[in-house]
């Protein structure tokens, strides 16, 4: 029975198997045993069903938990209890004697031995034309129907409805009612004239947008992308000739007449304007955006408006005007299916495995995972055979795209304070996880690097660890000072090292999601607070000598908040005010000033409780007029104006234009007068009054010939009737 292979045909592999792991393996990483399990064929799941052939356990967590109070295990318990079909357990000495080795697997034999068990069907590719043999894969297998797209097929089935309903909601005014969302939010915009389809790039918008419109009976299809120019003049040319119009048939010959055909001019030929890449309008496309809103108001077409992004600043306004469609990218193993198709019949055979780390590191980017495929496919080695998942791995160094580039700082932080896999990140890969946000990494790792051990067991050495993490952080931030006030970024490198990766390297363990800096909302509020002590001070400076900066601190801020509060409390209005008109305060200074510093200090917002009648009564007593304001502060649109002092470009008008004595002196006077006002407002009144003049002496100096004319015209008419009058006293 040895000899003829009876036990040998029941021992399980891993060849087709789904399998799970939970925890970390002691001899190899996770990532490592990963690739193992692909190179032999079995499929890597993410959680434990009924489905699941193995489940790998390690021997530890990297936050200090047992292995077995993970959910994976928790759910294999659980199938175990029920009496169903569950995964059989695999410790770390069974899943190395199924590999066959405790080392990578990187032989090309062994995988070929792996793989001849199950070819993919290839067929040879013949060319007839030199065309054939340099056409794109991605033009030659481009989906010619609805049912060839990957994935996005809810909102395929909403561009389709809402195109389909077109003419009936725009033309005819049957308009929709959108349905009621459970989770609230704006309505969906059924009844718009054009739609927006949004997602990332390679995902076959634009296919999806041709081929909606063809089954629907649309003819003509007009595409504007960014190589056409789509500036304010352009489309709104486009907009009176296409968009307005519609082409007519007649109802044919004088014969079909004769006949009793009616000769109404009928819709004959339908057209879809798509305007691709409507977010990457740049400078040449100045007020495209604009003109493209105008069009879509009182267009007889359907719209359909393609873009990256949808929170995009381009697009924001024209995304009100349309119907929104999204678009998500499909899953590896979804691209993975479509591309073995397409491989094979390419002549290329691949594994599975190999498709689906492909098309992870193209970032699910479909276009790129095909252009890739036809470049191996001209390499001799992958001609001659199958290419396997080692294989991939191999080549990914060179055709994947940069991953630190696709990460975001959320990600980043997370790989910095997970133990395993930080361990395996060399020092050129931790300073470009760094780089990619200089600004955020220092901030998210000093947010987060305690919430990654906090499962860890507390002794003397966990909390040594610590402080010197904290030390180090403390040190970064004062070479970021340095960095900031000094203009020395040649300290970048060093305040990374010591704001983000050495913190990183001391104290990290596992973090699920990591969390956004609380400091820069707290340095907000210092800034609000600071805003609010400058005000203050700049209103009792008057009547009191109180600083800015020691404002809070000192007591002063609470002492005169009790003093202003407690008259409110006794319902004495009068008190209040005359309170607030010994230190120059206006009700907003109390309401908003004081009450917000409270506040910071931990204090209760104790106006909130008074009466509202007592808040209006004391509104009214603060409008009556009686209560003078001391110290008036210029408007913050103002102050944060920069006048260039060497702007002498009104004087020179000045100069040119012809102006009388009187005013001149007029003027003179008015800059006497004003002197006090520009001491408080810092010169912001000069210039204003010098604009003014400007614009006055303009108008003069156009309304004089028409003042001339009318003064000569009387002299004359004085001049004639003189001797008259002459001639009347003589008689």
């Amino acid at each position: 029975d040895a000899a003829g292979g009876g036990p040998a045909a029941s021992t399980p592999t891993l060849r087709d198997a789904a399998v799970v792991m939970t925890g970390e393996l002691d001899g190899m990483t996770r990532d490592e045993a990963m690739d193992k399990l692909k190179a032999a064929g079995a499929k890597v799941m993410s959680g434990v069903s009924g489905k699941t052939t193995f489940l790998i356990v390690g021997s530890h967590l990297d936050d200090g938990r047992d292995v077995e109070q993970t959910s994976k295990y928790r759910k294999y318990l659980e199938l175990k209890a029920k009496g169903g079909k569950c995964p059989e357990v695999l410790r770390e000495p069974e899943l190395l004697a199924m590999l066959g080795a405790s080392g990578p697997m990187k032989s090309a034999a062994l995988l070929n031995d792996v793989t001849a068990s199950a070819p993919p069907s290839v067929v040879a590719r013949t060319y007839s034309t030199a065309v054939e043999v340099t056409e794109s894969w991605v033009n030659r297998h481009t989906p010619t129907k609805l049912d060839d797209l990957l994935g996005n097929a809810s909102s395929v089935k909403k561009l389709s409805t809402w195109l389909r309903d077109w003419d009936d909601v725009v033309l005819r005014g049957r308009k929709k009612v959108a349905p009621f969302r459970p989770g609230g939010g704006m309505p969906e915009n059924l009844n718009a004239r054009a739609a927006l389809i949004s997602g990332p790039p390679g995902i076959g918008k634009t296919t999806a947008a041709r081929l909606v419109a063809k089954s629907l009976g649309w003819e003509d299809i007009l595409e504007f992308n960014a190589s056409d120019a789509r500036s304010k003049k352009i489309i709104s040319s486009l907009a009176e000739g296409l968009a307005d119009n519609r082409t007519l048939a007649f109802g044919g010959s004088s014969s079909s007449s004769s006949l009793g055909r009616s000769a109404t001019p009928q819709l004959s030929k339908r057209a879809v304007i798509i305007m691709d890449e409507v977010d990457g309008m740049g400078a040449g496309d100045r007020g495209g955006n604009a003109a493209l809103i105008q069009m879509i108001k009182k267009t007889k077409n359907p719209i359909i408006c393609i873009c990256n992004d949808h929170g995009s600043q381009k697009v924001r306004s024209l995304a009100f005007s349309c119907y929104d469609v999204r678009f998500s990218r499909p899953t590896k193993s979804t691209i993975a299916q479509r591309a073995a198709q397409v491989a094979a019949s390419e002549g290329l055979g691949i594994e599975p495995n190999a498709l689906e780390a492909l098309a992870e590191s193209c970032g699910n980017d479909v276009r790129h995972v095909l252009n890739q495929l036809q470049v191996m496919a001209k390499i001799p080695q992958y001609q001659a055979s199958h290419v396997g998942y080692m294989d991939m791995k191999e080549r990914l160094h060179e055709i994947a795209k940069d991953s630190s580039i696709m990460l975001n700082p959320f990600e980043a932080c997370r790989h910095l304070l997970t133990s395993s896999v930080v361990q395996k990140m060399s020092m050129r890969d931790k300073f470009d996880h760094f780089f990619i946000d200089l600004n955020l990494m220092h901030l998210m790792v000093q947010e987060n690097y305690l919430n990654s051990v906090s499962k860890k067991p507390i002794d003397d050495q966990f909390l040594e660890t610590c402080a010197r993490s904290a030390e180090c952080i403390a040190l970064g931030d004062i070479v970021n000072d340095r960095i900031r006030g000094s203009q020395e970024w040649s300290l970048l490198p060093d305040m990374g090292l010591l704001g983000a990766i050495y913190p990183a390297s001391l104290t990290n363990g596992f973090v699920s999601f990591p969390e956004f800096p609380k400091f820069l909302g707290n340095f907000s509020k210092m800034g609000r607070a600071t805003r609010l002590c400058a005000e203050l001070q700049a209103h009792l400076r008057l009547s009191s000598a109180v600083q800015t900066k020691t404002m809070v601190s000192s007591g002063y801020a609470e002492r005169l908040y009790r003093n202003l509060m407690k008259p409110l409390q006794e319902d004495d209005v009068a008190g209040a005010a005359a309170v607030l008109d010994a230190y120059g305060l206006q009700l907003e200074h109390l309401a908003e000033h004081l009450n917000e510093l409270m506040q910071h200090a931990t204090q209760m917002d104790e106006f909130k409780l008074v009466d509202p009648k007592v808040k209006a009564a004391m509104t009214r007593e603060m409008n009556s007029g009686g209560h003078a304001v001391k110290v008036v502060l210029p408007a913050s649109k103002k102050r944060r104006v920069a006048v260039p002092e060497g702007d002498d470009i009104g004087d020179e008008a000045e100069k040119d234009a012809p102006a009388k004595e009187g005013e001149e002196g007029d003027d003179a006077e008015g800059a006497k007068g004003t002197g006090d006002d520009d001491s408080i407002v810092g010169g912001l009144v000069r210039r204003a009054k010098a604009k003014a003049k400007r614009a006055a002496s303009s108008s003069t100096a156009a309304s004089k010939p028409a003042k001339r004319e009318p003064e000569k015209a009387r002299g004359k008419a004085a001049g004639k009737s003189e001797p008259a009058a002459k001639r009347a006293r003589k008689g």
